[in-house]
C-alpha cells in the first residue's frame, strides 16, 4: 500500500499556512478576558510568534494552557481532558509559552497522523482514489477548521479514535464463514491493543466511552457463536475501558467525598456527570433554548453534514461492509447526543474524528452524477475554515 504522504503534506502546511496568516492578521479581539493572563507572561519567541500565540489563547485554550503548567484547583478541571493534560506535562518544559506551542505542535502532528490513518483504514476498504480524497477532506474537515489547529484535545482524540480502529479491523476476520457471526479474532495481541487504545482516548475525551460498543457488539457475536476463548478475549479487552472508567470515578470519588455532598450522594457518584450537568448545563433539551439558536444555526451545516453521512453510509456501504456498522451506531449516538443533550455547536468539532463523513465526501465526489453535493460541501469547508478561523481569533464564537 503506497500512502501518498507529500502530496497529503503539502495539502497540510497549505492549510496550516493559511490559518496562520489570517490568526496574525485579524485586527483584533471582541472578549480581552484572556489578557489578564498574557500580560503577566514572558515569551521566549519573536513578537511574530508570540502574537499568533497570543490570539490562540481563547475559548477552551485558556483552560488547557492554565492546566499544563499549574494544578487543578477545582473539581471541574479534573474532567477536561485529563489524558492530554497529562500527557503535555510529561515533558520537561516549564515556560508558559513554550508550553503552549509544544501542545500546538504535538495537536497538529496528530492531525496529519490522523489523515495517514484514515487512509490505511479506508485502503481496506476502497480503491487508492477514495482512500486519497478521504485523508485530504479530513486535512480540510470541512466543520472543525481551526480547532484542528490549536491545542484542543481534538487532534489527539481523533488520532487514538482512529487508531482503535484500524488495530481493531487489521485484528478481526470479518470473512471467517465457519462461524454464524461470520467473523473471529485473527490477531490477539493487536485486538487487545485496540482496546488499551481506546481506554486512553477515554482519558482524553469523554465521548470514548462510546468504543466500548465495539467490544459490546463482538461479545454479542461470540456468545452466539459459543467460541469460549473469544468470549474470553474480547471480556479483557473491552474491560480495558471499563476499569479506565470505574477508575476515574473512584478516584474523583476519593479525592472529594464524602465531605463533598452533592454529587458525592448520588447512587452512582460521577463528578464528570455532576460537573457537565452543573458547570456546562448538558442534559436532555437544557440546551433548547431562544438564546441558543445562534449557535443551533452555527452548527447546523455540521449536523446536516453529519446526518446525511450516517444515513448514506448505513443504506450504500453497510450492505457491502458489514464491519463499518459500529462506525455508524457510534456516530449516530454521538450526534444524537450533541443535538439533544450536549451543547450543540461542540458537534463542529467532535465530529471530526468520522471516517464516515469524508468516505461520504468521496464516494460523492468521484460519483459523476453526486459529485455536485461534495463540492458544495468541499466549497463550504474552504469558506468555513476562513471565516471560523477569523472568528476564532478575534475570540468570537463559536467555541
Amino acid at each position: 500500500m503506497s500512502i501518498p504522504i507529500w502530496g497529503l503534506l503539502r495539502l497540510f502546511i497549505v492549510l496550516k499556512v493559511i490559518q496562520i496568516l489570517i490568526i496574525y492578521f485579524t485586527p483584533g479581539q471582541f472578549d480581552t478576558s484572556s489578557q489578564l493572563i498574557i500580560s503577566q507572561l514572558e515569551s521566549p519567541f519573536p513578537k511574530v510568534v508570540t502574537t499568533i500565540l497570543d490570539k490562540l489563547i481563547v475559548w477552551d485554550s485558556v483552560y488547557f494552557n492554565d492546566m499544563f503548567i499549574n494544578p487543578a484547583k477545582y473539581e471541574n478541571q479534573l474532567v477536561f481532558c485529563p489524558g492530554w493534560i497529562a500527557f503535555i506535562k510529561l515533558f520537561p518544559v516549564e515556560n508558559y509559552y513554550s508550553l503552549q506551542l509544544l501542545s500546538i505542535a504535538i495537536s497538529n502532528i496528530c492531525h496529519f497522523a490522523s489523515a495517514i490513518l484514515l487512509y490505511a483504514i479506508t485502503r481496506g476498504m476502497y480503491d487508492g482514489k477514495i482512500s486519497e480524497l478521504s485523508s485530504a477532506f479530513i486535512i480540510l474537515s470541512p466543520t472543525a477548521g481551526v480547532f484542528l489547529t490549536t491545542n484542543y484535545s481534538e487532534n489527539i482524540s481523533n488520532f487514538l479514535t482512529l487508531l482503535c480502529f484500524y488495530l481493531y479491523f487489521i485484528s478481526v476476520n470479518f470473512q471467517d464463514y465457519s462461524k454464524t457471526s461470520n467473523k473471529s479474532i485473527a490477531h490477539p495481541v493487536t485486538y487487545i491493543l485496540s482496546g488499551v487504545i481506546a481506554s486512553m482516548g477515554f482519558t482524553v475525551r469523554a465521548n470514548g466511552l462510546l468504543l466500548g460498543i465495539i467490544y459490546l457488539i463482538d461479545l454479542y457475536h461470540f456468545v452466539i457463536d459459543q467460541n469460549m476463548n473469544e468470549i474470553i478475549l474480547t471480556l479483557t479487552t473491552g474491560s480495558t475501558l471499563f476499569i479506565t472508567f470505574a477508575s476515574t470515578n473512584i478516584y474523583h470519588y476519593i479525592k472529594f467525598c464524602p465531605a463533598r455532598g452533592e454529587w458525592c450522594n448520588s447512587y452512582f457518584p460521577s463528578l464528570f456527570k455532576y460537573a457537565q450537568g452543573r458547570y456546562w448545563n448538558v442534559g436532555l433539551f437544557k440546551y433548547w433554548t431562544p438564546n441558543n439558536i445562534p449557535n443551533f444555526l452555527i452548527v447546523a451545516p455540521a449536523i446536516y453534514i453529519n446526518i446525511y453521512s450516517t444515513w448514506y453510509i448505513y443504506k450504500n456501504e453497510v450492505p457491502k461492509n458489514k464491519k463499518i456498522l459500529v462506525l455508524v451506531i457510534i456516530h449516530a449516538i454521538i450526534l444524537f447526543s450533541g443535538i439533544f443533550f450536549w451543547n450543540a455547536q461542540i458537534l463542529n468539532r467532535v465530529t471530526s474524528y468520522s471516517p464516515l463523513v469524508y468516505w461520504t465526501i468521496s464516494l460523492h465526489f468521484v460519483d459523476h452524477n453526486k459529485r455536485k453535493w461534495a463540492e458544495y460541501v468541499a466549497g463550504f469547508g474552504i469558506l468555513w475554515n476562513v471565516i471560523q478561523t477569523t472568528l476564532f481569533a478575534g475570540f468570537l464564537p463559536p467555541a
